[in-house]
C-alpha cells in the first residue's frame, strides 16, 4: 500500500459511502487474498475503495503472500492498536488469520470471496463484498466461536481424513480459482483412485476405539457447503466435536452418505455418528494426509483439541 494511499484512508475529511453511514470512527486492518476462489479484482476493489474513503474509517491493507510476512504485519497492527482484522478471503484464508492473532481483546471481520464461504453463512454474514463492508460499519455485535486446534494453527469448520483429505491434496489453487465449488467434484473424482476402507485407532477424550472408514470426520460447525445441508449436530459454540464417519468408498455408499447429509435424513444409512468429543487423536497405519477448513494441514498421527470461543466474529445487529 503506497504513502499516499495510507494518507487517504486515514483522512477525515470525505465524503460518507456505502449507504451513508456515519459510523464513529473506527479502525480496520485488512489482510485480503486476490488467490481465493471467488476474488474479482475489479469488484472487490472497487468496494474496498469506497469503503476506505467513508468518513470515520481509518483502515490498512495487507495483500497476503506468505504466512511469516503476514504474522510480522499482524503483530505490529496490533502493537499500535489495531482491534479489528478483516479477512477478504474463503474459509482458510480467514483460519490462518485466527491462528496468527491469538488475542482476546481482537474481533475478526470477514468478508466472504472464498469458494464455499461456510463460516461467513453459518454467522449469517453476508455473502456480497458490500453488504458485508456495511455490516462492518453498523453492528458492534460480536459472536465468540469455538476451533479446532492442530499444532499451532486453528480452524473452524471440520477435519477429516480419508477420500475428502486425498481430494484436497491434489487440488490445485488455478482449479479453485477459475472452477469454483466445481473444482471439489473434479477433485473428489480425482481422490476415488484412492479412496479406500482404512483402519483408525481413534483416541476420543482418553477412551481408544477402532473405527474401519473410507471418511472419517470430527465436525465442528455442523453443516457442509451450506447451513441446511448438516452433517452432525455439532454446533459452532457448543464446546466439543462430532465424529463420524463413512465405512465404504463404493458409489453407492458414497451416494448414500450425501443423501444422508443433503436430505437430513433422521435415520442414517451410510454416515455415522460416533461420540462428542473435546479431543480427538487420530492415527493410521498408513500415513494419511489431513484436511481442514478446505487445505491440507497435516499427516497422521494428528492431535485435534476443540477450543471454546478460540475467536470473536463480527456479525449482524441482534434484533
Amino acid at each position: 500500500m503506497s504513502e499516499a494511499m495510507r494518507q487517504l484512508v486515514r483522512t477525515d475529511h470525505v465524503r460518507p459511502r456505502l449507504g451513508g453511514v456515519l459510523p464513529t470512527r473506527r479502525r480496520f486492518f485488512f489482510v485480503v487474498n486476490k488467490q481465493s476462489g471467488n476474488y474479482l479484482k475489479w469488484l472487490v476493489q472497487y468496494w474496498l475503495g469506497e469503503f476506505l474513503t467513508t468518513e470515520g474509517v481509518a483502515a490498512e491493507i495487507h495483500y497476503l503472500k506468505d504466512v511469516e510476512t503476514l504474522r510480522q504485519s499482524l503483530n505490529r497492527a496490533y502493537s499500535e492498536g489495531h482491534r479489528r482484522f478483516i479477512v477478504v478471503g474463503g474459509d482458510g484464508t480467514v483460519s490462518l488469520v485466527a491462528s496468527l492473532l491469538r488475542h482476546d481483546d481482537c474481533a475478526l471481520g470477514i468478508v466472504p470471496v472464498g469458494t464455499s464461504n461456510m463460516l461467513a453463512q453459518l454467522l449469517r454474514i453476508p455473502l456480497g463484498t458490500r453488504r458485508a463492508l456495511e455490516l462492518l460499519l453498523e453492528s458492534d455485535c460480536t459472536r465468540p466461536v469455538d476451533a479446532l486446534s492442530m499444532g499451532d494453527r486453528i480452524f473452524f469448520l471440520n477435519a477429516s481424513v480419508g477420500l475428502s483429505s486425498f481430494s484436497i491434496a491434489g487440488l490445485r489453487s488455478t482449479e479453485k480459482t477459475y472452477l469454483k465449488v466445481l473444482a471439489y467434484v473434479i477433485a473428489v473424482t480425482r481422490g476415488m483412485r484412492k479412496a479406500k476402507t482404512r483402519r483408525y485407532r481413534v483416541e476420543i477424550d482418553g477412551s481408544m476405539t477402532t473405527i474401519d472408514a473410507a471418511e472419517l470426520f470430527v465436525d465442528n460447525a455442523g453443516a457442509l457447503v451450506m447451513p441446511r445441508v448438516r452433517t452432525s449436530s455439532a454446533q459452532l459454540d457448543d464446546g466439543k466435536a462430532d465424529i463420524c464417519y463413512v465405512r465404504k468408498a463404493g458409489p453407492v455408499e458414497l451416494g448414500k452418505a450425501l443423501l444422508d447429509v443433503f436430505l437430513v435424513r433422521k435415520h442414517r444409512q451410510s454416515f455415522r455418528y460416533v461420540a462428542s468429543a473435546v479431543n480427538v487423536r487420530i492415527e493410521c497405519d498408513e500415513v494419511v494426509p489431513v484436511q481442514a477448513d478446505g487445505d491440507t494441514v497435516a499427516m497422521t498421527p494428528v492431535d485435534i483439541a476443540v477450543v471454546p470461543a478460540a475467536a470473536k466474529f463480527i456479525v449482524r445487529r441482534r434484533d
